[in-house]
């Protein structure tokens, strides 16, 4: 059993009390054919119901959003969901209908992980995402090793760089390079999977670090440094031009 699969097997501790007092049977009655019985996530972000949610194997990511957690906040559009905590991918809307067990999360190049599962929505912006996400798992590496202790650093750096207006044409590159050699040289999982949310919106999300590199434009207006502010000549009506004048009347010597 790999690390992964140890990490993914303690996170379903919560079960064994139901499992000796009911039986392994009632427990398979759940879930699906490789994935049996159920799965708690720890669904938060923009959904209205935030909380810990106890579901079986199989059921859709649509599922868990809407009907569980009763949909996207403010009503807002659904935007992605990283599923798994911090080191696993963020899915887009498309792929919305994605049953959530061990099997299809593998296919999709994600694991179940801790359980985390993080809702966004269009106010999210997906460089900044991954930037969040890469500053914990830089704070959470031992430093033991090197890929995951310079690389997770190194990462961190180049999307800060990016989402202030100072990413160049070799960013992307340079992230995947990183990203190869963390997930290749790592001794332990944090490492080998650290890359997954930079990998995940550049998979999903390319578009936007595009937008942040070539255009120096945050498209959802999250990227403080990337805002600008002008006066639209057409629109504007002078409200304030005669109390500037008044109050220049009035100020002695001026």
């Amino acid at each position: 059993m790999g690390q992964a699969d140890q990490f993914e097997q303690r996170g379903n501790l919560c079960n064994v009390p139901e499992i000796i007092s009911r039986g392994a049977e009632w427990f398979a009655s759940y879930g699906t054919e490789g994935s049996k019985g159920t799965k708690v996530f720890s669904l938060v972000g923009k959904v209205k119901n935030t909380g810990l949610v106890e579901v079986p194997m199989g059921i859709t990511l649509r599922d868990i959003i809407f009907k569980i957690g009763g949909g996207i906040l403010n009503d807002r559009e659904f935007k992605a969901v990283q599923t798994g905590g911090p080191s696993a991918d963020a899915f887009p809307s498309p792929l919305i209908d994605m049953r959530v067990d061990f099997d299809e999360l593998t296919k999709a190049g994600s694991m179940m992980g801790s359980g985390g599962m993080i809702v966004m929505d269009d106010t999210d912006c997906m460089v900044d995402v991954a930037k969040y996400f890469t500053k914990f798992l830089e704070e959470e590496s031992c430093g033991k090793c090197t890929p995951c202790r310079e690389g997770t650093r190194r990462m961190k750096e180049v999307l800060i760089d990016i989402s202030e207006g100072r990413g160049t044409e070799e960013s992307i590159p340079i992230l995947e390079e990183l990203a190869e050699a963390l997930t290749l040289g790592s001794l332990c999982a944090l490492g080998s999977t650290a890359a997954n949310p930079i990998l995940s919106t550049l998979r999903y999300f390319r578009d936007e670090y595009e937008a942040h590199i070539k255009e120096k434009r945050c498209p959802a207006g999250v990227c403080k440094e990337l805002i600008t502010y002008r006066i639209l000549e057409e629109a504007c009506t002078g409200c304030h031009a005669a109390s500037g004048n008044a109050r220049s009347r009035l100020s002695p010597g001026k």
